[in-house]
């Protein structure tokens, strides 16, 4: 399964993209701000 980081401040948006990303067979990771986003990045694969 592939794995999509969402970085995304607004937290609703976030979750209407994952919501619509995982119904359609994506796996999701949420970040809320760039530098949290690219620490996951570094570490997680995405």
């Amino acid at each position: 399964m592939e794995k999509i980081q969402i970085i995304e401040d607004d937290e609703l948006i976030a979750e209407l993209e994952r919501d619509y990303l995982e119904a359609n067979g994506y796996e999701t990771d949420l970040a809320f701000d760039g530098i949290t986003g690219e620490q996951k990045a570094k570490t997680e694969k995405v």
